[in-house]
This record gives C-alpha cells, sequence and structure tokens, in this order.
C-alpha cells in the first residue's frame, strides 16, 4: 500500500527542491558574473583598439593624398630639371662658341634626353 504523503512532508520536499534550485542558481549566478567580469575586460581592450585605429584613421594618408602630392613632386622635378638644361645648354653654347666643342659636339649634347632639341643640321 502506498504511504500517504502529509502536507508537512510536502511542504519538507517542496522547501529541499526549492533549496537546491537556489544552490544551483547561486552557482550559474557566480560563473555569470566571472563571464560579465571578463566581457567587461574585453569592452576595455576593445574601447583601446577602437581608440588607436581612430588616431591610425586620422593621420593615414589616402591614396587621392599620395597621388596628388607624387604629381606636385614630379612637377617641381620637372620645373628643376627644365632649370639645369637651361644651363646646360647656355654653357654647352659657349663652349661652341669658344671653339673648345664643335658644331657636331654641340648637336648630339642638345639631341639628348630629357629634353632634346633639334637643332639645325
Amino acid at each position: 500500500m502506498p504511504k500517504e504523503v502529509t502536507n508537512e512532508k510536502l511542504a519538507k520536499m517542496m522547501k529541499d527542491g526549492f533549496d537546491e534550485v537556489h544552490v544551483r542558481l547561486d552557482k550559474v549566478d557566480g560563473r555569470l558574473d566571472k563571464v560579465d567580469g571578463r566581457l567587461d575586460k574585453v569592452d576595455g581592450r576593445l574601447d583601446k583598439v577602437d581608440g588607436r585605429l581612430g588616431k591610425i584613421e586620422a593621420t593615414m594618408v589616402t591614396k587621392d593624398y599620395l597621388d596628388e602630392k607624387l604629381a606636385d613632386l614630379r612637377g617641381d622635378i620637372a620645373i628643376l630639371i627644365r632649370k639645369e638644361d637651361t644651363k646646360l645648354g647656355a654653357l654647352v653654347k659657349i663652349l661652341e662658341q669658344r671653339k673648345v666643342l664643335s658644331p657636331d659636339d654641340v648637336n648630339h649634347i642638345f639631341s639628348l634626353e630629357p629634353f632634346a632639341r633639334l637643332t639645325k643640321g
């Protein structure tokens, strides 16, 4: 014959069950607190990385900027070479007038790059 469960025994069984649930929930709570602590650390590290990326973006050279600066530099170099070519031309003319260079030598020098000139000939 099955034993009858009294209200007192039923209440004790329910209390024991709830106590066990509370113990397990406390353990889960403890683990969640640890996970939360780790996530706080990760969040802090990500904030630092985000700050560094912001600095990199702010100081990073873009392709358009670099292309523009290289074009400017190329133009500046071309101007300098053109000035030197003018000086070389003046020197060659002086040397030709003083009969140090022959007309063939002058024609040869002026036909050279970067700014080759056609001469009378």
